[in-house]
């Protein structure tokens, strides 16, 4: 068991404001710091109805709207109408996304309502703000509580993606095997369409132990286009023990995936893998990650073979509206034959950052090399690929539907290789919906 809810969870509302207008003449602004003493008196029924009054009447003076909405945030959290007080600090984190004590406030109350993941990325954003080390200790007590209560979390993305490039294929017409020029067919060559994706991922880790819980998580991605032939399917599971320490969180999971293209079976993976991710501060952490897997291909066996990978990984918030994370991995995948068999290596980035208005924007720009062990022997040489990937977001935080937000994704992929066949070029964008809790 955990220790007690940190002390701030249960305390009073305090009408503490985030910034008070400057403006001390005028009967409105009287209305507010009244307001403000009722609160601090004890008396919020008659606050919220003064509270109530001013935010119907207009007004271009965006600090003093805050500091409204702060107030009945507050006040719903006493009422426990959470979800009110959720949209309250989110109005406000629209315009200043950088506002720490809002961003603490609706932690706090994503953590009454149970919401664990939200509430954990609220308090990271709030971290990397100016805090004195009274309030500093009290966010890593509520981090730390987060860590070990979080039992279950899902997400669903739903999107219209057109694509320039469905199946990876090269823009000639034409390639060269056994060094005579061939035809390529219409399948084989690039394909554009529109497609519809879905992406959903759930978990559940009940507590087995002080300090260790057990996974159980499945993934979905499915692409269906109106050409058939190049829909994509992933369902993956896995399941097993996760020990979190002070600074530790340390996962053993065991894992399956089952792959169809074109909605025939293309291959199935499975087998173990271990990671451990150290908690520098609340807001740095790093971490290292081993992959074991048996793919197995439904049409071509002697692609079949053992895959290895290491990585290392970090993740920092570097200011109250931004986040960054980071990964590099080496791995090899054997085969039956050689040809089949590479060694790869790959490098990305990922930023996001929120910016007043409501927009938020990612960055994550990707390189990965794969060396092929030996030529195929329509091919003098062995395949050597640079793929250069680069994918752009953008997120309106001030759509917001139960949790539900519009967002747009467009990925680049820029594919070369010393063998025409798999030099390629794709261009793709997702317009949709997306939510996690």
């Amino acid at each position: 068991m955990i220790g007690p809810v940190p002390a701030q969870a249960t305390q009073p509302v305090q009408a503490s404001p985030v910034v008070i207008s400057g403006r001390t003449g005028t009967a409105t602004v009287d209305k507010l710091l009244k307001a403000e003493i009722l609160i601090n008196h004890g008396q919020e029924a008659e606050a919220k109805a003064i509270l109530l009054e001013l935010e119907e009447q207009p007004s271009g003076d965006r600090t003093r709207k805050n500091q409204i909405q702060f107030l009945l945030g507050l006040l719903d959290m006493q009422d426990k109408d959470y979800v009110s007080a959720i949209s309250r600090f989110r109005r406000i984190l629209v315009f200043d996304p950088t506002a720490v004590r809002v961003r603490l406030e609706m932690g706090r109350t994503f953590f009454m309502m149970g919401r664990y993941g939200d509430a954990e990325r609220q308090f990271l954003y709030a971290r990397a703000g100016k805090l004195p080390k009274t309030v500093l200790a009290n966010v890593d007590r509520y981090l730390g509580a987060i860590r070990q209560r979080k039992t279950f979390a899902y997400g669903v993305t739903v999107a219209i993606a057109p694509d320039s490039n469905l199946n990876a294929g090269p823009a000639t017409d034409t390639i060269s095997l056994y060094g005579l020029p061939f035809q390529l067919s219409p399948n084989a060559k690039a394909n554009s369409g529109i497609g519809l994706t879905v992406d959903a991922n759930t978990e559940w880790a009940p507590g087995i132990g002080k300090r260790t819980k057990w996974r159980v998580g499945a993934q979905l991605h499915r692409a269906q286009y109106l050409k058939t032939e190049f829909d994509d399917m992933t369902l993956a599971l896995y399941t097993g023990p996760q020990v979190t320490l002070k600074r530790w969180d340390l996962n053993l999971l065991g894992n399956v995936s089952r792959r169809w293209y074109g909605d025939r079976g293309y291959a199935t993976a499975f087998g173990p893998s271990a990671d451990a991710n150290y908690f520098l501060n609340p807001h740095l952490g790093v971490g290292v990650n081993v992959n074991v897997h048996q793919i197995d291909y439904d049409l071509n066996s002697l692609q079949n073979g053992l895959g290895k990978s290491v990585g290392l990984n970090f993740f920092y918030t570097p200011t109250a509206a931004s986040f960054m994370s980071g990964a590099i991995s080496v791995g090899r995948q054997d085969a039956r034959f050689s040809a089949y068999a590479f060694g790869s290596r790959q490098f990305g980035l990922d930023y996001v950052r929120e910016f007043a208005g409501g927009l938020t924007v990612g960055v994550a720009p990707t390189f990965t090399a794969i060396n092929y062990e030996a030529p195929l022997a329509a091919f003098a040489v062995a395949r050597r690929d640079r793929q250069y990937t680069v994918q752009l977001s953008l997120l309106d935080r001030r759509i917001d539907f139960h949790g539900i937000t519009p967002r747009i994704v467009y990925t680049f992929i820029d594919n070369q290789s010393n063998i025409d066949l798999f030099r390629f070029t794709r261009n793709r964008l997702e317009i949709g919906l997306t939510s996690s809790f």
